[in-house]
């Protein structure tokens, strides 16, 4: 059975600190909708930051019981990263809604590798990747907010916000779900880091090592300044990583070599690709760069990507040729990930 519950908790905006909710334990979850409303204060008409009030997301993870991580984007205003995700898998989708002060915005976790039906519909409940709810006695969901209530602009700030939380999931019986786990099921296991290259890097030198031991999906990748929080950044710096590639480092061969660019430009067009929006409309969907997202589902396994299950810590590299860089300047990299359970 398929359903679809509306969380009764929310939760509220915090300035620099975590908030959490509680999921439910009872199916199989195959996505989350996450309906973020951020009540604005200050000019309606002000230099609005590029996806700005996305940046009200510092950090978002879902964590089990024991510490088992689910999903964990950290970072750096990560909720830029996410939406941009979001605009590559679900292109056409209207992620926010405009109501006088205030502003009501829409994040989707999708776990699976078919956001959409062979018909080309939605499919939020997508079970060729999942988060074991029935398995789980302390399954969470953590937001962790923006530093700076004055992050999402240089004149106007967090006055107020509230996430509420849609839970797609898959319920079944105890027999049921030990068919499915023996016949074969994976579960998302993302996480990220922050790489501060120090300096510039030809040819693909600034490498990262990728995690190993599980499937490798896909690679996400945010560019950003140095300007602090609260003077409107960091910015998205679209000169930073100009080209970007997979090694195996024991083969000593290369499985991937692009130009940043030629991924950006390679994703869906963006609606509007605007820097800033007219009065009243605040915070624009569209970057301008230094977004990028290497997937490498196209390259290996159209469901699971690379799979490094065979690797060490140290055989697969990620390679960036960091073309302009100024003191603490920062790549955010999101590995996601899937791995066999049982």
């Amino acid at each position: 059975m398929n359903i679809t519950k509306k969380l009764v908790d929310t939760l509220t905006y915090s300035a620099g600190n975590d908030v959490q909710v509680e999921l439910p334990n009872e199916g199989v979850i195959t996505r989350l909708d996450l309906e973020l409303s951020i009540t604005a204060s200050g000019s309606a008409a002000a230099a609005l930051s590029v996806m700005g009030l996305w940046r009200a997301i510092q950090n978002l993870k879902i964590e089990g019981g024991g510490g088992k991580n689910y999903f964990g984007m950290s970072g750096t205003q990560m909720g830029m990263l996410l939406h941009y995700l979001n605009l590559v898998d679900h292109p056409g989708t209207t992620w926010r809604e405009i109501v006088a002060t205030t502003t009501i915005i829409n994040l989707r976790l999708h776990f699976g590798s078919l956001p959409k039906t062979v018909m080309g519909r939605d499919n939020p409940f997508d079970m060729s990747c999942a988060i074991p709810a029935l398995d789980e006695t302390n399954l969470r969901l953590t937001w962790s907010c923006a530093a700076s209530d004055d992050t999402i602009d240089d004149i106007l700030t967090i006055s107020s916000g509230t996430m509420r939380v849609a839970v797609h999931e898959v319920l079944m019986s105890k027999a049921e779900w030990a068919t499915r786990k023996a016949a074969g099921f994976f579960i998302p296991v993302s996480s990220s880091e922050s790489y501060d290259p120090g300096a510039t890097k030809s040819d693909f030198q600034g490498e990262r090592d990728i995690p190993t031991g599980n499937c490798v999906r896909r690679i996400g990748i945010m560019t950003l300044d140095a300007t602090a929080g609260a003077s409107n950044g960091p910015l998205l710096k679209d000169d930073q990583m100009t080209e970007v590639g997979i090694k195996i480092v024991p083969d000593n061969r290369w499985l991937i070599q692009t130009r940043s660019k030629a991924l950006e430009l390679q994703n869906p067009v963006l609606d509007g690709m605007q820097v800033v929006d007219t009065p009243n409309t605040y915070s624009p969907h569209n970057p301008t760069g230094g977004l990028y997202v290497l997937d490498l589902r196209h390259h290996f396994n159209p469901l699971y990507g690379l799979d490094a299950r065979g690797l060490r810590t140290g055989d697969l590299k990620l390679g960036m040729t960091i073309g302009a860089y100024s003191s603490a300047e920062k790549e955010h990299i999101w590995y996601d990930q899937v791995q066999a359970y049982r």
